[in-house]
């Protein structure tokens, strides 16, 4: 099973977390979350994040989302994508929305490793972003 970590500035990752639970739940013990808040420091983070990481017991693989490329959370997790003492796999993808979360774990729970979890990933976020004027008609109704 992979180990998913959603990382982000603010409020965001607890927004996603409470969408979840409205539709599916609670999140699955193989996500966690962690949250660059306002208070805190770039230091307190990585700390906070390695912690986390350390958490994770069986994983296959390590997937972390994240709000902004070159954001602080996505800095920390690339740490450990680029660590070559670091032997889980792991991939780290900018840009969390809610149906990446989703995709996710349906990648985890199908047996995916990280690699294949994260093209997947990728694929959702791209067809997962609309323009109503583009795929509505006039004669739709709402």
């Amino acid at each position: 099973m992979l180990g998913i970590i959603l990382a982000s500035h603010g409020d965001l990752v607890y927004g996603l977390r409470d969408t979840y639970s409205m539709v599916a739940g609670d999140l699955p013990e193989n996500i966690k979350i962690i949250s660059l808040r306002r208070d805190s420091d770039a230091d307190t983070f990585k700390k906070e994040f390695h912690e986390l990481v350390n958490g994770f017991r069986d994983i296959s693989g390590l997937v972390v989302l994240t709000d902004l490329e070159g954001g602080t959370p996505y800095n920390t997790a690339c740490t450990y994508f680029y660590d070559p003492e670091f032997k889980t796999e792991t991939e780290v993808i900018s840009g969390v929305n809610f149906p990446m979360l989703l995709e996710a774990l349906e990648s985890s729970e199908s047996g995916l490793n990280a690699a294949g979890a994260a093209e997947n990933i990728m694929n959702t976020a791209r067809e997962s972003i609309k323009k109503a004027g583009a795929v509505l008609e006039e004669d739709d109704e709402f």
